[in-house]
């Protein structure tokens, strides 16, 4: 082989080779290719589905709304079962006041029992009207009070008719009798009056009743 011929030879290009070089560059870039869906596939599957979050909101809300509304009757079932506790001591222990003021009223009852042999009827008396007044003073500083029945207009919401008298010293409808007095607790009525009424007098229901008590005057003249 001549010089010529290896020149020409060497200067042949190598196209096997770059052929090569072409497959790697494919395969590079198919690879980046793959890489890069890849990584948006991943940033893809970490964006969050915004129905989701108001979902999850939504559910954690209503949990805590859940829990207040637990606390809230927990709290209201308390504050009833102290209510009621302390109604109850009102109906037991409330009139524990009136009760200890009451014991000096019996106390001096039984020391003018004890001593009724021993004392005069006259300072009897004066005791017994010290006690009356006693306990009348303690009524009034339980704001109990007598009502004042006489002379009224009849009520039905104080008085409590027992009879009708007839009568003209008072107008009828009017108590003119007290056979019980009644009482007032504050502005709530404690016991009604018990009263006899005024009526009109019937002149026919007197000549009644005087044509009997003198019949009844000549039979036991006989």
């Amino acid at each position: 082989m001549d010089k010529n011929e290896l020149d020409q030879k060497d200067t042949q290009p190598d196209i096997p080779e770059k052929e090569e070089n072409i497959d790697n560059v494919d395969k590079s870039n198919t690879i980046s290719e793959n890489e890069e869906f890849q990584g948006k596939e991943d940033v893809s599957n970490e964006v969050t589905d915004p129905g989701e979050e108001i979902e999850s909101e939504l559910e954690k809300e209503n949990q805590e709304l859940k829990d207040k509304l637990l606390r809230s009757l927990a709290d209201n079932e308390n504050v009833r079962k102290q209510s009621e506790k302390i109604r109850l001591e009102v109906m037991k222990y409330g009139v524990q006041p009136l009760a200890r003021e009451l014991l000096n009223v019996v106390d001096n009852f039984e020391r003018a029992l004890e001593n009724n042999e021993k004392t005069e009827k006259k300072t009897l008396l004066e005791g017994f009207l010290l006690i009356q007044k006693e306990i009348i003073n303690i009524l009034e500083k339980f704001k109990i009070t007598k009502i004042n029945a006489h002379g009224q207009q009849f009520d039905a919401n104080f008085h409590q008719a027992m009879f009708e008298k007839p009568t003209d010293s008072m107008d009828p409808g009017k108590v003119c009798e007290i056979v019980q007095d009644g009482y007032l607790f504050h502005d709530r009525l404690l016991r009604p009056s018990l009263v006899g009424v005024a009526k009109k007098i019937d002149q026919n229901e007197t000549l009644e009743q005087t044509e009997k008590q003198d019949n009844m005057t000549e039979e036991s003249s006989e």
